[in-house]
């Protein structure tokens, strides 16, 4: 009996620190795996422990394994750790997004030489195109990194991009009029991120 108490603290101590790590809420967790900020409050108190599924399914999330959850660590130990593990899958993370990235720009070169070379079409437009399809794919990586100013920031630049875009695409039109879109996007973009701060702070 004491040793599943034991357990259930050693658990509990890893789950807050890796949760910590990630900067999560109680409440963010819970929604994630299907439990109540309460459920997720006893666990890491000690006072409960998640079931096998659920405690593999928290360790693939954190990227750690079981044994690291159900072991004791000096806190010195589990920090260094948690933090090595972070770097490592940022880092992975970044460079898959890069090498997504650099297959548009590879695609439009190809492009722009195939045109150049056999219609003799000089169409440099499709660099500017390129521009809003890496946006794109960056924020699809919105799902890997989980982080709101990124979402925002990426939005952003990728609107502002689409419209650059189509500018120049069309400039014999003088198309200005499209940069006045930008503005009731970018405030509702700003709003958007405001308002889903507000949510996470007050969680």
């Amino acid at each position: 009996m004491q040793e599943k108490k034991e357990l259930r603290h050693i658990v509990g101590k890893n789950l807050l620190a890796l949760r910590k790590s990630k900067k999560k809420t109680q409440t963010e967790i819970a929604d994630l795996f299907g439990y109540s900020d309460k459920a997720i409050s006893k666990w890491e108190n000690g006072d409960t422990m998640p079931d096998i599924e659920t405690l593999y399914k928290l360790a693939n999330y954190y990227n750690v394994t079981l044994d690291f959850l159900t072991s004791e660590h000096e806190y010195h130990s589990r920090v260094k750790y948690i933090s090595q593990m972070n770097r490592a899958i940022i880092i992975n993370n970044a460079l898959i997004e890069l090498f997504s990235c650099s297959i548009v720009w590879v695609l439009a070169t190809i492009i722009y030489v195939c045109l150049l070379n056999f219609s003799s079409l000089n169409y440099w437009q499709i660099f500017i195109w390129a521009f809003p399809v890496t946006f794109i794919i960056a924020l699809l990586f919105y799902k890997v990194w989980r982080n709101r100013l990124y979402n925002f920031v990426f939005a952003s630049l990728f609107f502002w991009s689409l419209v650059i875009a189509s500018y120049i695409q069309f400039l014999q039109y003088n198309v200005w009029s499209l940069f006045l879109l930008m503005i009731p996007i970018q405030i509702a973009l700003i709003l958007s991120f405001l308002i889903k701060e507000g949510l996470r702070l007050k969680k």
